[in-house]
């Protein structure tokens, strides 16, 4: 009897400088473009039963040897853009892969379109230029569906100016077309600490939020809808930076890291806080801390490039670091 056909693969932490932390991804490098059926990459996701694994091609004919493709799957679906496994692609590509041939990649293509990335300085941390097209849906997400979905969190959107803002509904923002997330605004960490995986269901497709109405025409259909929750101008207790706290959880699972999640947040506070007249560069960075409440710490960068009128996004771009846990191989 023939052998069983092997696949090699690393697994990665990401958005962290040390293992155990940050976000994991299981990373399969395929032999040739055409070596593994959607089918087959499905179930090797669901065998990591990670958030997301990344499935990378080998050059072919049809790209420049300075690009890499990737294929992005969650354990139930294939997505067209996810943040960590871009930041944990580029990690690899370009400081963490002991092949020396690859080191001169500068362009990883999704499904979603190409993105740039380049090598900090520092050497430990990447940056990709990450592809948008921002929308924020002319709906909101009225206070008691969230509240239906997260009771726990009703005594701290019963007063102040964040219960105010949230008796408006909270915004839906699309980072691109199939990644949407509602942006749930809370007081204080102790509001951060009381979130719960949601009651009585909740919606993880773009077609179930259609079905309410909530995303402008267009723009439903397969994808990933998740609300994430966050505060603001927390002084960060590691760093001293003033920072964003955030958290996701998607059924019963918490996710320790949401790049495209945190890409879609800083989008809309810079497009928000210009249509409100405050002053800002127009170039902001944000720092975006999440994973603390489940002891998975992850650390995303981003810097915000609003156009010259203030009036869209003209560039995001994400960063982060990688360290390699794990190496093997899977049987196909």
């Amino acid at each position: 009897m023939a052998a069983a056909q092997t696949i090699p693969y690393v697994t990665l932490d990401v958005f962290t400088k040390d293992v155990f932390k940050g976000n994991p991804l299981g990373v399969v490098f395929l032999p040739t473009p055409t070596a593994l059926t959607q089918t087959q990459k499905q179930l090797i996701s669901k065998e990591f039963n990670y958030s997301e694994t990344i499935f990378v091609h080998p050059i072919d004919k049809q790209n420049s040897p300075s690009q890499r493709r990737i294929d992005i799957f969650t354990t139930k679906q294939e997505l067209p853009f996810a943040g960590h496994p871009t930041v944990g692609a580029a990690s690899w590509i370009l400081y963490l892969s002991p092949d020396a041939s690859v080191q001169h990649v500068n362009t990883i293509l999704t499904k979603a379109g190409p993105i740039p990335i380049s090598l900090k300085p520092s050497g430990d941390e990447v940056t990709a230029l990450i592809p948008h097209d921002v929308r924020i849906h002319q709906k909101r997400f009225p206070a008691e569906e969230l509240l239906r979905l997260h009771p726990s969190l009703k005594p701290f959107l019963s007063n102040g100016s964040v219960a105010e803002e949230a008796q408006q509904g909270f915004p839906i923002v699309s980072i691109v077309k199939g990644m949407a997330q509602v942006h749930v605004q809370l007081p204080s960490l102790e509001a951060l600490a009381a979130v719960t995986a949601a009651s009585g269901g909740e919606f993880v497709a773009d077609d179930d939020v259609s079905q309410g109405g909530y995303l402008d025409d267009g723009w439903g259909g397969r994808g990933l809808v998740v609300i994430y929750f966050h505060v603001r101008d927390v002084v960060d207790e590691v760093t001293g930076k003033t920072v964003i706290r955030t958290r996701m959880l998607l059924e019963s699972e918490e996710d320790p890291a949401t790049g495209s999640a945190a890409s879609g947040l800083v989008a809309y506070l810079a497009l928000s806080d210009a249509s409100k007249g405050a002053k800002a560069d127009r170039y902001q960075d944000f720092y975006v801390v999440q994973g603390v409440e489940m002891g998975r710490r992850s650390d995303i960068g981003l810097r915000v490039g609003l156009k010259s009128d203030g009036t869209g996004i003209e560039s995001v771009e994400l960063s982060g670091s990688s360290v390699k846990v794990a190496e093997g191989e899977i049987r196909v």
